[in-house]
């Protein structure tokens, strides 16, 4: 099996512009695409949302697979979520089913909780200045 690759945001972005086949995969929710913003020209696939909040790991190959048509198994495949948590889990998920070119961002949209347990103030997409936008 592939491993998991583990990309900073700029080194996201700039894997996303060298290759014309890389896809970014936001896995967070619905809620947070739309209230907190989203990375430019990312697809929305969430890992898990509402109303169950559990994972669905054959629903979530079968949506990728949807979006990404014929190269599904080949495509170089970058996922995002807020903090890396669930792009990882997406990934490894990923890996598993026959995916062999997956990548997340480590430190997600949003980045890792500051000392005074706020997001977005150490690192992340946002933080490091990637382009996004919000609906």
């Amino acid at each position: 099996m592939s491993k998991l690759i583990q990309y900073l945001p700029k080194k996201a972005y700039e894997r996303l512009k060298a290759s014309k086949d890389a896809i970014l995969i936001d896995v967070r929710c619905e809620a947070e695409n739309k209230f907190v913003g989203r990375p430019i020209d990312c697809i929305l696939v969430p890992w898990l949302d509402e109303p169950d909040w559990e994972p669905s790991p054959k629903d979530f190959i079968a949506a990728v697979k949807r979006f990404i048509g014929d190269k599904a198994l080949s495509a170089e495949i970058i996922l995002i979520c807020r903090s890396g948590y669930r792009s990882d889990d997406a990934g490894r998920c990923l890996l598993e089913n026959g995916f062999t070119n997956v990548a997340h961002v480590v430190s997600g949209f949003e980045g890792d909780l500051d000392e005074e347990d706020q997001r977005g103030n150490l690192n992340g997409w946002r933080h490091d200045g990637m382009p996004w936008n919000q609906c």
